[in-house]
């Protein structure tokens, strides 16, 4: 399963190792290969911490982590230098561009509050059935905090690769701290205990698989 050619739409850097960090660590360990697919290029940032150099200085600190590709759209601007990420026909034929010669596509989940995260889901859910074996939806902290239709029904055992995700959100210091670490991986040891109810030392990361060809 983990084999294989997994493509990751995200919103934004960052998304991607909080909420499958430990998958993606997992996938390159198996021989398998992530393509993360970035939607919203590093741009002019509300956090006067961060700015677009900084963002992707701290993506590629991170690739070099979990070993992933990274192909990132070119987001058209506000004129406040701020990414106007909508659904368009442009956007659309670019994904399918990058989506073929995938086998598994992961995307956000529709209940996320972030306006950015809801356009990726319903890009991802247009080319889903066209090009991939499976569409997984992802259960990503903080966000899920506000879900409430979601029932994940796929748990990956992420014990052997926490800490190669715990070193990927940690190559973004001007957005995660200690705390919102250690609550990201947390959750995952809340999930991993649905595994092995008998371990406090279990990690996991659940996904809902929406769609499945196999």
């Amino acid at each position: 399963m983990f084999n294989k050619k997994y493509l990751i739409i995200t919103a934004h850097p960052d998304d991607l190792e909080s909420a499958c960090g430990g998958l993606v660590s997992k996938i390159i360990a198996e021989k398998g290969s992530v393509t993360n697919l970035i939607l919203v290029k590093p741009s002019t940032e509300q956090n006067p911490k961060r700015n677009a150099n900084i963002v992707r200085s701290e993506l590629e600190q991170s690739k070099k982590v979990l070993k992933f590709k990274t192909v990132i759209y070119d987001t058209p601007l506000h004129s406040n230098g701020r990414p106007n990420l909508t659904v368009s026909n442009n956007l659309v034929s670019f994904v399918e561009s990058v989506a073929s010669d995938h086998d598994i596509l992961i995307s956000h989940n529709k209940e996320d509050y972030h306006n950015d995260h809801k356009t990726c889901y319903e890009i991802a859910q247009s080319v889903a059935r066209k090009d991939f074996e499976q569409f997984w939806l992802l259960d990503q902290y903080p966000y899920n905090l506000h879900y409430k239709k979601f029932c994940p029904n796929l748990y990956v055992d992420i014990t052997d690769h926490v800490e190669q995700k715990k070193k990927a959100l940690s190559c973004y210091a001007s957005y995660f701290t200690n705390i919102s670490i250690n609550n990201i991986l947390t959750y995952n040891q809340y999930r991993g205990s649905f595994i092995n109810k008998d371990s406090t030392k279990t990690f996991a990361e659940t996904f809902k698989i929406v769609y499945s060809k196999v």
